[in-house]
C-alpha cells in the first residue's frame, strides 16, 4: 500500500463505496476494501488494482454481531491504526428480515453494526489522535423518527419507514459521537450522498437517480482527507459543504437514548 492515511471503507465492494474507494486511492490513501464476503472484496480489489490502485481487503457481515467483532478483531491484528473509518455501507429491506440476532435487517445494517464497529475499533488501530469518523447517511433521514416504542419496526414494517429511520440513526449517533469525544482525538461527521442509480435504489426503492457515483463520492472523501474539516466534528453535509439536517436529527434525548439502547444491544455494558 502507497503511504497515506488508512482509511476503512465499508461496503466497498459496488456502488458508492467503491467509487468512494477509488477516488480515495487516486488522492494517496491507503485503502482497505469491506465486503461481506471475500469473493465480493477480492473482485473489489481486481477492479481497483486495474484502475491502478493497491488496496487491501477485509470481509465481514454486517448483518451479524459476531462478525461485526471478528473482523474489528482481524482489523486490528492487521493494522496498527486507521486514521479514518468511513461507514459507507447500506441496505435498503422491502420485507422485515431478522438477523441472526433477531433484529431487524435495515436497523442493524445501517447503525447498529457501524455503532458496534466503531466503538471496537476506538480501542484499538482508531484510537487516534486525530481520527475521523464519516457516516453516510440519507436525506431520507427527515422523513425518519426513531420509533422506541418498536425499534425493529415489529408492527406494520414498511421498507422506507425502516430505512428513515436508520438514516436518522446515523446523524443522531454522529453527533452523539462528537459531543463525547473531543475533537482533537476524534472527529464525526454525517452526510447525505445524493440521489444516486445504485443497487439500494433501484431494487429498495424502486427508483432512479440523477447523481452520478462519483459525485456520490465527493463528500466522502471531502469528509475523510480535506483539511477543510480538521477539528470540525458533529456536522451534516452534502454536495461538500455543511448542511442543516430536519429537527429531529438535533433531539439530544433520542441521541442518548439511541446510544444507551445500542450500546445494550450490542452488548457493550
Amino acid at each position: 500500500m502507497a503511504d497515506g492515511p488508512i482509511i476503512l471503507v465499508t461496503g466497498a465492494t459496488s456502488g458508492i463505496g467503491l467509487q468512494t474507494a477509488l477516488e480515495l486511492t487516486r488522492q494517496g490513501a491507503r485503502v482497505i476494501v469491506h465486503g461481506r464476503s471475500a469473493a465480493k472484496v477480492d473482485d473489489a480489489r481486481r477492479t481497483l488494482d486495474t484502475a491502478g490502485a493497491s488496496v487491501e481487503g477485509v470481509a465481514f457481515d454486517l448483518a451479524s454481531l459476531r462478525s461485526v467483532r471478528q473482523g474489528a478483531e482481524e482489523l486490528a491484528g492487521r493494522f496498527p491504526r486507521l486514521d479514518v473509518l468511513l461507514n459507507n455501507a447500506g441496505v435498503f429491506m422491502n420485507e422485515r428480515v431478522l438477523t441472526e440476532d433477531g433484529l431487524e435487517t435495515t436497523f442493524q445494517v445501517n447503525h447498529l453494526a457501524p455503532f458496534l464497529l466503531t466503538h471496537l475499533l476506538r480501542k484499538g488501530p482508531l484510537s487516534g489522535p486525530h481520527v475521523r469518523v464519516v457516516n453516510v447517511s440519507s436525506i431520507a433521514h427527515s422523513r425518519g423518527r426513531m420509533r422506541f416504542e418498536d425499534l425493529q419496526i415489529a408492527r406494520g414494517f414498511q421498507g422506507y419507514a425502516a430505512y428513515a429511520q436508520a438514516k436518522l440513526a446515523n446523524i443522531l449517533f454522529t453527533f452523539e459521537l462528537a459531543e463525547r469525544v473531543p475533537p482533537e482525538q476524534l472527529t464525526a461527521n454525517c452526510l447525505h450522498p445524493g440521489v444516486v442509480n445504485t443497487k439500494l435504489l433501484n431494487e429498495g426503492l424502486g427508483m432512479s437517480g440523477s447523481d452520478s457515483v462519483e459525485e456520490a463520492s465527493e463528500t466522502s472523501v471531502f469528509l475523510a482527507l480535506s483539511p477543510e474539516v480538521a477539528g470540525i466534528t458533529g456536522r451534516y453535509f452534502a454536495r461538500g459543504r455543511e448542511v442543516r439536517p430536519a429537527p429531529q436529527a438535533f433531539d439530544v434525548s433520542a441521541r442518548k437514548r439511541l446510544w444507551e439502547i445500542s450500546e445494550e444491544l450490542c452488548g457493550l455494558h
